[in-house]
């Protein structure tokens, strides 16, 4: 389908809303923290001590059983007040896991005299007082706004958002009060459906929760047209999506359907999945060939070098692909943590190939990577090609992604300055190693915060190598279709194609600037959002440690920030031959007595057809303005098309 170039806007609409439904971005686990709040008044007696941790106790067994409850201990004036609950669409084990998180993740408020945590799924709280009927708390209730909160859409696009936005807050809010305190609900039409939950507390009365959930409310209008949003207030939750996040949609009286609507809605969900099974079965007689014919060289290797898991053995480790045992969601499949019958864990990334590129890119990933290894890349253990789906076994790796440290606001462990050195540097290493230091040349592709895991100290190592690509070392580059995630990609790759390890460099060096900064790379908005526009501007003033994120508070090595930010404008030069090689950047890092040559200005991305998180691969012909930002006479804007297209990984 072809898209007027006039109205970016609509391109923009149409691609995040393609994305969202098709493509998933990494799913929240089931007992997700959404906002952990502890109290600025400690009490360290071991007698409040002692009764906080009898209250938070008692709660996860009691609160578990019916899906909520309270707990209190008076002793004065050791007082504490406990309250747990889950929310109405969540039962069972779900339930108790998440009320368990709670407690884990509460404990550490103590000796905090109060803690309140919001998980996605469940609330659990305590304090010194009385707070059952507590509905709303100025100091307290927060809203939070998903991406991308600042998109420059189309005005009428806008204002559709914002109606359903508006719409569907008023019905799960009239919803919650009709229905003891909770509703869940959407509104469809047009590009997008909107999904929101209200859930109140079972302790306060009517009064407090219409007036918590109109606050709400109030809060999650002012976050258009993000694509998400969740209201944490002292007597209920709130929360909308454009993705359906809860397990039964309770719409108003079922929303007038009829008998005979239902009964045929049936017959045809009937029709489409004996049509979807015949269709499935073709398709996976094609795909199995593809498998046979290309797996040979594989499982030669895997039989050499214990690769092979048996299907049975991974299937039984994630507990027959648990929800609670997954740790993310992409498009090509999700991954799990699985536990193996000696006692080891892994994480079990679960394949379903519908596509020709999927099965290619499952092959090239066993192929790449399990001849390499190195203590920061992720390595791969193993996989499965005999059951229902292909499977991917690696290292479990138990902290998040550097992204879900780093962008996420409010978190409680703000990375510090050594920390991130030391990212940077193990970051530097692993793709030093990929480029040479194997024996032969391996580019990544899709280098970025999302793709680089931190293990138990915090060491960096990298992940997903779906997209990577082996080039000869005879070849100065390869020609090949666009892949990767706007923000990252190199200016001569996303213009030309060209694909060189200096592609790899380039995405490192936006990495860089996101790590020192503490902000994420922009190209959704203009050039003054973008770091490598702010960072140059402060390079150009002399006072470029000022970019330095001010979360830090100032403590960091002025020196070694300096040369950091230098070596991320060095290595996200629009020419090529300008960057350095990931060997000379580890040196430039590791090396203080290495001199870094002075950087020339970065290509700054003005507008794009998609978000930074996108990713892109095959054939779609959109406008896209890279502006090189020369000075001089010479200046001029090369405004290429390009063959792209929107493809979730």
């Amino acid at each position: 389908m072809r898209f007027s170039i006039p109205y970016p806007g609509n391109i923009i609409w149409m691609f995040w809303v393609f994305s969202s439904c098709f493509f998933p971005s990494l799913s929240d686990p089931q007992a997700l923290e959404a906002r952990l709040m502890c109290g600025t008044t400690n009490e360290t007696s071991r007698s409040f001590v002692g009764n906080v941790n009898r209250v938070m106790g008692a709660l996860s067994e009691s609160a578990a059983a019916k899906g909520w409850g309270t707990c209190s201990v008076n002793d004065p004036p050791f007082n504490v007040f406990g309250l747990g609950q889950c929310y109405k669409d969540v039962k069972g084990n779900d339930c108790r896991l998440c009320l368990d998180t709670a407690r884990e993740e509460l404990e550490r408020c103590i000796p905090a005299t109060s803690g309140r945590i919001y998980l996605d799924s469940c609330f659990q709280r305590f304090d010194n007082y009385s707070f059952y009927n507590e509905g709303v708390d100025a100091k307290y209730d927060h809203a939070t706004c998903g991406s991308p909160t600042n998109a420059s859409i189309d005005s009428y696009i806008y204002q559709d958002f914002q109606n359903k936005l508006d719409q569907v807050i008023m019905n799960v809010t009239k919803m919650a009060l009709k229905k003891t305190g909770y509703g869940a609900t959407e509104v469809k039409g047009g590009l997008v459906t909107v999904y929101a939950l209200a859930q109140c507390w079972k302790t306060i009365d009517a009064g407090s929760c219409g007036k918590c959930l109109r606050n709400a409310g109030l809060g999650l209008r002012k976050c258009a047209p993000g694509a998400e949003g969740r209201a944490m207030f002292s007597g209920c939750y709130m929360r909308y999506s454009t993705n359906r996040f809860f397990d039964q949609a309770e719409t108003d009286d079922n929303q007038g359907f009829g008998r005979w609507l239902i009964i045929g809605m049936a017959l045809a969900a009937t029709a489409f999945t004996v049509l979807a099974t015949i269709g499935a079965s073709i398709s996976y007689k094609r795909l199995s060939k593809k498998k046979e014919d290309g797996l040979d060289d594989i499982l030669v290797t895997g039989n050499q070098t214990s690769l092979s898991f048996k299907y049975e053995v991974l299937e039984k480790a994630t507990n027959s692909f648990d929800e609670s045992r997954k740790l993310g969601q992409g498009g090509a499949g999700s991954v799990f943590k699985g536990i193996l019958p000696n006692g080891k864990t892994v994480a079990v990334k679960r394949l379903f190939f519908n596509t020709r590129q999927w099965v290619d890119q499952f092959f090239n990933e066993v192929n790449l990577i399990s001849g390499v290894q190195h203590k920061n890349l992720v390595r791969l253990l193993g996989c499965s090609i005999e059951g229902p789906e292909s499977l991917l076994v690696y290292e479990y790796v138990p902290n998040r992604s550097l992204d879900q440290i780093l962008f996420v606001k409010n978190t409680i462990h703000i990375l510090s300055w050594p920390q991130r050195f030391n990212i940077i540097c193990g970051t530097a290493e692993g793709l030093a190693y990929l480029h040479g230091g194997s024996g032969a040349k391996i580019i990544h592709r899709d280098i970025k915060t999302s793709n680089i895991l931190l293990d138990e100290n915090l060491t960096p190592k990298i992940a997903d190598f779906g997209l990577a690509r082996c080039v000869a070392s005879d070849k100065s580059h390869v020609s090949t279709a666009i892949a990767g995630t706007l923000g990252y990609m190199a200016p001569e790759y996303l213009v030309r194609g060209q694909l060189t390890e200096k592609a790899d460099v380039y995405a490192f060096g936006v990495v860089v600037l996101e790590i020192a900064t503490g902000r994420k790379n922009s190209v959704f908005s203009q050039g003054s959002s973008s770091i490598l526009y702010s960072v140059w501007k402060n390079y150009k003033a002399d006072t470029v440690t000022q970019a330095i994120d001010s979360g830090l508070r100032g403590r960091f090595d002025e020196r070694e920030a300096s040369s950091v930010l230098l070596v991320g404008l060095l290595c996200t030069q629009a020419s090529a031959a300008l960057r350095p090689s990931m060997a000379d950047v580890v040196q430039m890092l590791t090396d203080k007595s290495c001199e870094i040559p002075c950087p020339k200005q970065p290509p700054f991305l003005n507008a794009s057809v998609l978000s930074p998180e996108d990713t892109i691969s095959g054939s779609f012909m959109g406008p896209l303005a890279l502006d090189e930002q020369k000075t001089g006479p010479e200046s001029s804007s090369h405004k290429p098309g390009i063959m792209a297209s929107p493809e979730s990984r």
